[in-house]
Parts: structure tokens; C-alpha cells; sequence
């Protein structure tokens, strides 16, 4: 009994039914990036997740000519390398996305604004909403925390499954590689087309029927379902958790009574993140200069591994003045070329309401104090120019 998918005509009047006849891409004089390339750009869902396709046929890379089929961002924040193939993958196509991968290993945030402008037809400020619309969040920190891969081809040479099933074990939490099966059948009665597209690898569901041992059923295994359900389910569980009650909380104690003048004018709609690391924004006045969400008052949160409790940070987030101004507060791995951030490490603590106090009273320092050498350093800046 084959284990190929069919796809059948059913007649539901007087109950017959006939098989459509699978076909190949290159029979129907179908190609790669004219046909196929151009479904997936205009409907990533025919991948299976949740993509926003910011590249097709990009080949800016700074020291080889080479050119990937589509560049998107998933649910994550991180880059996804698609690879279409029509009939066939050939034995190599896993090693070429992963080169692509590779390249995009340093990209940094302003460069795949940059790339995602420029495909979508929007400037800078648009392709900045728009990719924090598709993140669910106030910022752009998840960018690019990552790269995947998705392959999608008629057939699968035997080397490039071997080699996707191989590096998804790898893998820490995700998989790193997710294979297609992308299957045209021709329907010869109504001319029409039909592709069906299968996830192969990984094997979408499988932990939902695995007996294990020690908590009897888990509907939320770790590896489970495809990235935009599982993000899905995680935005859907942060909205309204013990962790974004808690921030919502801090804020209000924060910035109640502040002056208008150097009060944040909005906040997250929820703590972004992960099971282990959450954060939660407080932007400044969206006024000349500050524009683009660019500078922020933020709370971490990161989960201790070996107590299960939660480590509070406060951070300020700004460009590399700061670090001048503040200099020996900034924290070592965290300072760049475009930005500074100093912390206060508050200490492992429950989510009570003295704990929210303390972090209010910590949040509120900052934007008190930091405000105005904030301005200081612009107008300055400004008159300097002028």
C-alpha cells in the first residue's frame, strides 16, 4: 500500500468518485521563480506558518554572488531561508540554505529593515510598524534572533532528509529545518490545478501521540505543531498571564503623578518573550528627536533555571551618547554602535505587591533621572549642529 497522499474528485449526488492524476511541475511547463516562487510570495501559508516575506531572489551579499529564493520573518523574530526546488531538490540544496543562513548570521536590525522596505514597497518608518505588527510586539528586539530554514520541493532527495532530520536533533528547542512536499495534480475534466503541501520534516504532531513517562498527557510538548501555531499559542498565553498582570501593575505605580512632560506616552501590550525571558516597554515621548520606538524604559524578566523563580532587570535602552554621559554604568555586552543600556539587577523575587513597588520605585528613578540628560544631550547636540 503506498503511502504517497491522493487526491480524489468526489461526486456527492450519486456518491463516485475518480482520482486526479499527480503530475509533474515541469509537465505543465511550470517553473521555479516564475510560477512557484511567486505562489509562496503572494501566500507564505502555503508553507504552513505564520511568514512575512521580506526578499525574493536577494543576492546583496558582500562577498559572493549567490542568490536565495525568499527571505521572511516567522512569528520569532527569526530570519527564515526558503528554498524552492520544482521537481526535484538534488542532493545539495540543504548545504545552500544553509550558507544562506549563515550569511544572515550578523545582520543587524537596521539592515533587514532595510531589506524589508525595500521589498514591500515602504519606507523605513512603515517596514519598522509593519514588522512589529507581525512580531505582536513594541519593538524589534526578537529580530533576527535566529535563522531557519525551510525546503520546499515535488521530491526530496534521500541526503537532504537524512541531513534535516540530523540537524533538527541538534537542535535545542526547535528545529532548525522544515521540508515541504509541494505535490501538483492536473485535473484533465475542469483543467484545473491543485497543489497540496505536506509537512514532512518534522513530523508535524507526532509528540501529541507519544506515551512517555512521569506527567501523563502534555498537549504542549516542546517540539510539537508548526513555529506560527506554537508562537501563536505563546502570544495568546502571555497577553494575560501572572508575568504581563505583574508589569501592567509596575507601570501604573510608575508613572502615576509624573509630569506630562517626561511621562512615557505608551507601554507594551503585553511581556514579549519566552517561557524563560520576558520584557516589557515603556517608550519614550514620540517627539523631535525620539521617533521610531527607538528609545525605551524596559523591565526583563529571565527565569532561573535551578529555582524556577524570576530575575527582575530594569534597563534603559538609548543610542551611544548615553554610554558617554553615563560612563562605567553601561553594561559590557550590551553596548554598541547604536545603542547603550544600563541595568539594576533587582534580585530574585516573587511577583508580590511589595516587589512591584520596589520595581516602580527603580522604574521611576530612570525615567526621571534619565530624561532629562536624555534631552540635554540632544538639544545640545542640536545647538552643536546649528
Amino acid at each position: 500500500m503506498s503511502g504517497e497522499p491522493q487526491l480524489y474528485r468526489v461526486n456527492p449526488e450519486n456518491r463516485e468518485s475518480e482520482r486526479i492524476e499527480e503530475v509533474e511541475f515541469s509537465r505543465l511547463g511550470l517553473q521555479e521563480r516564475r510560477d512557484i516562487q511567486e505562489w509562496v510570495a503572494a501566500n507564505p501559508g502555503i508553507l504552513g506558518d505564520d511568514l512575512l516575506i521580506i526578499g525574493k531572489e536577494f543576492s546583496g551579499f558582500d562577498r559572493t554572488d549567490e542568490r536565495l529564493d525568499l527571505l521572511a520573518v516567522d512569528w520569532d523574530g527569526r530570519l527564515v531561508i526558503i528554498e524552492l526546488k520544482r521537481d526535484d531538490t538534488g542532493a545539495d540544496v540543504h548545504w545552500q540554505a544553509i550558507k544562506y543562513a549563515s550569511y544572515f548570521g550578523r545582520a543587524a536590525t537596521d539592515e533587514i529593515v532595510g531589506l524589508a522596505a525595500k521589498y514591500l514597497g515602504e519606507n523605513q518608518d512603515e517596514a519598522t510598524v509593519r514588522l512589529m505588527q507581525h512580531l505582536g510586539a513594541d519593538d524589534l528586539n526578537a529580530l533576527n534572533n535566529g535563522q531557519r530554514i525551510i525546503l520546499a520541493s515535488h521530491r526530496f532527495a534521500p541526503e537532504v532528509i537524512t541531513a534535516a532530520v540530523w540537524l533538527n536533533q541538534q537542535g535545542q528547542n526547535e528545529d532548525l529545518v522544515t521540508c515541504i512536499k509541494l505535490i501538483p495534480y492536473w485535473d484533465a475534466r475542469t483543467g484545473s490545478l491543485y497543489v497540496q503541501a505536506s509537512t514532512i520534516i518534522p513530523v508535524p504532531g507526532v509528540d501529541d501521540y507519544l506515551v512517555g513517562i512521569g506527567q501523563g498527557m502534555q498537549p504542549e510538548r516542546a517540539n510539537s505543531g508548526s513555529f506560527g501555531s506554537k508562537r501563536a499559542a505563546t502570544y495568546a498565553r502571555n497577553r494575560n498571564d501572572e508575568v504581563t498582570e505583574f508589569l501592567r501593575k509596575v507601570g501604573v505605580l510608575a508613572t502615576d503623578g509624573l509630569p506630562e512632560g517626561i511621562k512615557p506616552d505608551r507601554i507594551s501590550r503585553w511581556a514579549g518573550g519566552n517561557p524563560h525571558f520576558r520584557s516589557y516597554h515603556f517608550w519614550y515621548r514620540r517627539r523631535w528627536p525620539w521617533s521610531n520606538y527607538g528609545v525605551s524604559h524596559r523591565i526583563e524578566l529571565s527565569r532561573q533555571w535551578d529555582t524556577n523563580s524570576w530575575n527582575t532587570l530594569v534597563a534603559f535602552k538609548h543610542w551611544e551618547g548615553i554610554a558617554q554621559i553615563l560612563e562605567g554604568q553601561v553594561h559590557p555586552n550590551q553596548q554598541s554602535s547604536n545603542n547603550a543600556e544600563i541595568y539594576v539587577d533587582l534580585g530574585v523575587q516573587d511577583f508580590s505587591d511589595d516587589f512591584a513597588e520596589q520595581v516602580a520605585a527603580t522604574l521611576r528613578k530612570f525615567i526621571e533621572t534619565i530624561t532629562h540628560v536624555v534631552d540635554e544631550l540632544a538639544y545640545s547636540d542640536n545647538d552643536d549642529a546649528a
